[in-house]
């Protein structure tokens, strides 16, 4: 999706597609960092529950509270949600997973 495609107005819930382009990350990336727990699980939807869809107000807050906003307030679900599962490993211990100097270590580490 193009700067010029990005919608002005976001819906609530956000498909797969949709959700990473509000994130900045292409679709690929953005199911791996949700399997990775960066970010919420995505909700059933739809007629028959095909359809996974991602509460854009609980993005943000997850987004919040990885970059140490709002730590410590209620999460959009009203219960508490601890920030420590949500920034650990560190930001720069991911960013600096990614390098490509640091692939082979981080793949040796978990396989050990």
């Amino acid at each position: 999706m193009s700067e010029t495609d990005i919608p002005t107005r976001w819906p609530r819930y956000l498909t797969r597609t949709l959700a990473a382009d509000y994130l900045g990350v292409s679709a690929r990336v953005f199911s791996q960092e949700v399997q990775d727990g960066w970010w919420p699980p995505p909700r059933l939807r739809g007629g028959r529950g095909g359809r996974l869809t991602w509460d854009r107000h609980l993005l943000d807050r997850y987004a919040d509270q990885a970059s140490g906003l709002g730590v410590g307030e209620l999460a959009a679900t009203s219960s508490p949600v601890s920030a420590e599962g949500l920034i650990s490993p560190s930001l720069s211990e991911r960013m600096n997973a990614t390098l490509p100097q640091n692939r082979s270590q981080r793949r040796d580490q978990a396989t050990t």
